[in-house]
């Protein structure tokens, strides 16, 4: 039986979305490890004990489990603190591992405690986000604490013996920013449980169950991150507004929130809320806390477009969730979002940043409700024919095979 060790520090597979440091990548190793347990595969993720209450292991169904490794201090720490730490988690998951188990690692956390853990097993390396190309997304933030994280990643796609890309572009980024050799990565996307959104039965009625009107609703979500572009989302908002008032009013929803005592959260929230208030669109702006799993699918099926303003994005899982739930997306044409929407058939692609184009990418679709319906069930089927997880599940089992 293959068996791998799933390694993601920082990220717990069975953490709650909106608790610190939880996000797509957990929804990313959780998925994909429980449709490779279905298909005889066994999986043990290694991830930090937080000393937040959750049990040392964990079942997260039969053949894929999680074990918390206890190691630094007994508290959450950001995962850009976790460096120091990172030796000696590799110490103590190094005492569960078997001679032939496959180290799969995850981000460049997992990617630092894979080199440790290698001693001539076989490793793979899936990256979620790479530290150079946010530098280059973002030219004029402080990039000193990512230094490390990049040091590490260059070292991490050196050294494994596959790496897994999540798109064409990514694995561009890997050869031209990192040097990685162009025949050890593969392009595996990820995936999604198509069955968890669908698009409601009668749209206007879920909108008004969750307290808003029957206009159009156009809806983001996210980390609080200036790379996610927000401030864009808001300020193409206000565009809108203007052109459409009083004619058609949408709503914009944003579900975001802050993690207790993050400051770059914290800062980013402040600088949004007070770009709201200066445009005046308090009243046609909806801010949510992070939204659970549970209330996830709902808040996407009332949509009638859903925006992924980010300045550049590696893939985006928020995008695939949409599109399940016969909604239309508009998206960066940086990155790689152009391999997953074909532009005008199942979303739009704009360059976030002009602001104006931004605007009319919405206005296009807001105005014509019809279009929007095509759009949308065209992007469900595209979602289910290509993005099953039980499909890329089979694509990672015959990428570990290779070690054979």
């Amino acid at each position: 039986m293959l068996s791998i060790a799933m390694l993601s520090p920082h990220g717990d597979p069975l953490g709650r979305i909106g608790e610190p440091d939880v996000g797509g990548q957990c929804v990313y190793i959780r998925e994909l490890a429980v449709s490779l347990a279905a298909k005889g595969v066994r999986v043990t993720t290694y991830t930090r004990d937080r000393a937040d209450g959750k049990p040392q292991e964990e079942v997260m169904t039969a053949g894929a489990s999680v074990v918390r490794v206890p190691c630094g201090p007994k508290r959450f720490l950001p995962k850009e603190q976790l460096g120091p730490y990172l030796e000696l988690f590799a110490q103590t998951v190094a005492t569960q591992l078997d001679e032939d188990q496959i180290i799969h690692s995850h981000f460049w956390d997992g990617g630092r405690v894979g080199g440790f853990l290698r001693d001539g097993r076989f490793w793979l390396h899936t990256s979620h986000s790479l530290g150079r190309r946010k530098m280059a997304s973002l030219p004029d933030a402080d990039h000193s604490r990512l230094q490390e994280r990049i040091a590490v990643e260059t070292e991490t796609v050196a050294g494994c013996d596959r790496v897994v890309a999540s798109t064409e572009s990514e694995k561009r980024d890997l050869i031209t920013l990192y040097k990685a050799k162009s025949e050890k990565i593969t392009v595996l996307p990820p995936g999604i449980d198509a069955n968890r959104f669908r698009s409601p039965p009668d749209k206007n009625s879920a909108k008004r169950a969750l307290g808003f009107s029957d206009g159009p609703l156009v809806f983001s979500l996210g980390r609080l991150d200036e790379r996610k572009g927000f401030d864009l989302f808001f300020r193409a908002a206000d565009v809108v507004i203007r052109r459409l008032f009083p004619t058609v009013t949408p709503q914009f929803v944003l579900s975001a929130g802050v993690v207790s005592g993050h400051p770059s959260e914290e800062a980013e929230r402040d600088r949004l809320q007070e770009l709201v208030r200066s445009l005046g669109i308090e009243d046609v702006v909806r801010w949510l806390p992070v939204l659970s799993e549970a209330e996830l699918p709902r808040y996407y099926g009332v949509a009638d477009v859903f925006v992924m303003p980010s300045r550049y994005e590696l893939f985006g899982i928020v995008m695939l969730e949409a599109m399940a739930s016969g909604v239309p997306v508009i998206a960066t044409r940086f990155g790689g979002p152009p391999e997953v929407i074909t532009d005008g058939e199942t979303g739009l692609l704009v360059d976030p940043t002009d602001i104006a184009g931004l605007a009319a990418a919405i206005v296009k679709l807001v105005e014509n409700p019809d279009r929007c319906r095509r759009m949308g069930e065209a992007a469900r089927r595209h979602v289910e024919r290509t993005y099953s997880w039980t499909q890329l599940a089979e694509r990672h089992r015959a990428l570990y095979e290779q070690r054979e």
